[in-house]
């Protein structure tokens, strides 16, 4: 640091002096130091989170003593910490201090007899050093190498705790192995490079004695700041012994900068009085113990407190949709059809174990294929359609080669007859979605598949199981009462002591949230007992507060549980009837046999609950499609009827029009399957 800029810094520390309050420099927003009416220079260094090495000095550099917790300020901006404890550090023996010593043995300590004299001296220093304290010596010697940052320092070095070795190492310095040269500089370079390498948070003291200056250093004492600036917790005294009046000015600098001080040694008679003053110094800093009042608290509460999960049996027949869909000016089946690749496949194929009626019809080609291998004597017939308008106009090719496609699956991969299959093209199909509209032209490019066999189209059932939830998530709702300003929280949940999910946020706002069961997945969520949840924040200051952790335990109802104790569980029967034609309430004959199925078992469950749901597809004013779903529902609603089903209130029909899709309305054939009613059977079962 530059001469100007000290003195500037040195001025601000004289006017606190003056107003009787004394800051300790620390960059802002970093932990301040004040003591209030005395005046004092306050340095300090951080031994841990709440525990700081204080040094006060008087005008004269001598320490301040007699100070207690009320003397002490300390504060982070204008949040100010409660004082716990103040002890000097002599008496305290958990808190440990390296010191490093560069220490001039040079030939010129000889010529003015202060050999002994500094032994002597060095002698009381060392009275100060615990067993749990470090002390590392530097001397000057032509002999050594002590290489730093590509430097070759002419330095030797020697550590120890123990005080008779650090004795014996000075004796043998000032005695055998004294330097003819004053390498002041290398010295003072090697000091802290020692100090670089030990643990950042140990609080650490460069000790300087020197008689002279520096005339035989191959460094510049420019590069010595740099070093000294990036270290923490860190702290230079100096003792100058030169021959000259004034004190050194480069140490004076170097040792205020770097939060210590220096004294001047004017004779060999009095080092013993200056090192006994740097011991004092040293020893009597205060050990401070603090903390920032006005935590953080609250508590989280969780609603609900008890979730059932619930094991519920589908038994779900799904319609078979006999349309394969194009896109524009293609003849290749596309890619959301799952194709199987060889004839292995083809003869490991199970309709039985697919679940979900788009995944289903995904698979038609495959159920289809299935079945014609399976039923011998039913024909095939597949009829290619175009939608004749733009590229497809008048392309007769494109249905025939659509067509073909369709063909050749099920004859290379399900090892269908080719005699068996019938082909045919033609421009719209017999009835044909509107063509005004865009989804109705893509629902138009399509391969037809019939037959003379009813059987081949019968629906696709399967059975599985899955979980349901009383309740789909977790309300988290925090109740904190904040202190100081918070600078972040962490909401954690945990299922059984497993972090599930982490919910982070920075400033006061902590918000109320949830946690998705499903999404997260009701299965997984059957197998734990208890979720727990709790929140942590750290505010400003750095405290931290965790609350108490609010649960919410799991019950779940599997099908084994329940059988053992005679209780019942759920089922779920749903039939889905692609009955309708676009724009059409008429039901179809192959749909016959789909209502016979759900009426015999309307019959065999008197006390189950019988929904049947009308629905359309998007195409067409939303008015319109209401009332077309209820003429769908109705159509079913009678026909159930007319088989001689009481239509009680167990019964209901109604019509949701293009709201509550069961399906996709942006893929054609989810338009088409949502062309239908849905029968819902629910009842329960032991």
């Amino acid at each position: 640091m530059k001469l100007k800029s000290v003195l500037l810094f040195m001025m601000v520390v004289m006017g606190f002096l003056f107003s009787g309050v004394c800051l300790g420099y620390t960059p802002e927003g970093e932990l301040q130091v004040l003591v209030a009416n005395r005046e004092a220079k306050i340095t300090f260094q951080q031994i841990d989170e709440n525990k700081i090495l204080v040094s006060a000095l008087d005008a004269e550099g001598a320490p301040v003593k007699g100070l207690m917790p009320d003397d002490f300020k300390i504060q982070k901006g204008d949040i100010k910490a409660k004082i716990t404890a103040v002890e000097i550090l002599e008496t305290r023996k958990d808190v440990g201090i390296d010191y490093v010593l560069m220490v001039d043995n040079s030939f010129s300590m000889e010529e003015r007899k202060a050999v002994e004299p500094l032994l002597s001296a060095l002698d009381e220093f060392l009275k100060i050093v615990r067993p749990f304290d470090s002390v590392q010596v530097v001397v000057f010697d032509r002999k050594k190498k002590f290489l730093v940052d590509g430097h070759n320092l002419r330095l030797n070095t020697f550590k120890s705790n123990k005080v008779s070795e650090l004795k014996d190492f000075f004796q043998k310095s000032f005695k055998k192995e004294m330097s003819g040269q004053t390498f002041l500089y290398e010295g003072i370079l090697g000091g802290l490079d020692l100090i670089s390498k030990m643990p950042e948070k140990n609080n650490k003291f460069l000790v300087v004695f020197t008689d002279g200056e520096d005339l035989n250093s191959e460094i510049k004492k420019e590069i010595l700041a740099p070093k000294a600036q990036g270290l923490k917790n860190f702290n230079v005294y100096s003792i100058d012994f030169m021959p000259s009046e004034e004190t050194d000015e480069f140490l004076s600098v170097f040792s205020e900068t770097n939060g210590g001080k220096i004294w001047k040694a004017t004779s060999a008679t009095n080092l013993l009085s200056v090192f006994q003053k740097v011991s004092t110094t040293l020893l009597h800093q205060y050990v401070v113990e603090y903390n920032f009042v006005n935590p953080p608290k609250g508590s989280i509460t969780v609603d609900p407190s008890e979730v059932t999960i619930e094991e519920i049996t589908v038994i779900n027949s799904s319609p078979l949709l006999n349309y394969i869909f194009f896109d524009t000016g293609q003849s290749k089946i596309p890619e959301r059809y799952k194709l199987l690749k060889n004839q292995t496949e083809a003869k490991d194929f199970d309709e039985k174990g697919l679940q979900d009626t788009i995944a289903k019809y995904h698979h038609v080609l495959n159920i289809l294929g299935k079945r014609f291998s399976e039923n011998t004597q039913a024909s095939i017939e597949l009829v290619g359609c175009i939608s004749n308008r733009g590229e497809e106009k008048d392309n007769l090719a494109l249905s025939q080669a659509r067509a073909e496609a369709v063909r050749a699956y099920l004859q290379y991969i399900w090892e269908i007859d080719p005699d068996r299959i019938k082909v045919s093209a033609r421009k719209l199909p017999e009835l044909p979605s509107t063509n005004s509209v865009e989804e109705g032209m893509v629902e138009n490019q399509r391969v037809e598949i019939h037959s003379d066999s009813p059987q081949i189209f019968d629906s696709i059932k399967s059975i599985y199981t899955f979980a349901v939830s009383d309740f789909n998530e977790i309300n988290i709702r925090p109740d904190i009462l904040i202190g100081y300003d918070l600078k972040d929280w962490t909401i954690e949940i945990k299922g059984d002591g497993k972090l599930l999910k982490s919910i982070e946020g920075q400033g006061n706002g902590i918000p109320v949230s949830s946690f998705s069961l499903v999404d997260y997945g009701l299965d997984e969520m059957a197998t734990m007992d208890t979720i727990s949840i709790s929140a942590t924040m750290t505010d400003i200051t750095g405290q931290s507060f965790t609350t108490e952790t609010a649960n919410t335990s799991i019950k779940y109802m599997e099908r084994v549980e329940r059988e053992a104790q005679k209780l019942e569980y759920k089922v779920i029967e749903k039939y889905a009837l692609i009955l309708f034609d676009y724009d059409s309430s008429a039901i179809k004959q192959q749909n016959t046999s789909v209502i016979d199925r759900v009426v015999k078992r309307i019959r065999e469950l008197p006390e189950a609950k019988v929904t049947i749901m009308g629905h359309t597809d998007i195409i067409g004013k939303e008015e319109y499609n209401v009332l077309l779903s209820m003429r769908r529902a109705n159509a079913v609603y009678q026909k159930i009827g007319d088989n001689g089903i009481p239509m009680t209130g167990r019964i209901v029909s109604n019509g949701n029009g293009p709201s509550n899709p069961p399906y996709d309305n942006a893929s054609p054939e989810g338009r088409s399957f949502n062309r239908t009613v849905t029968i819902t059977i629910e009842y329960e079962t032991n």
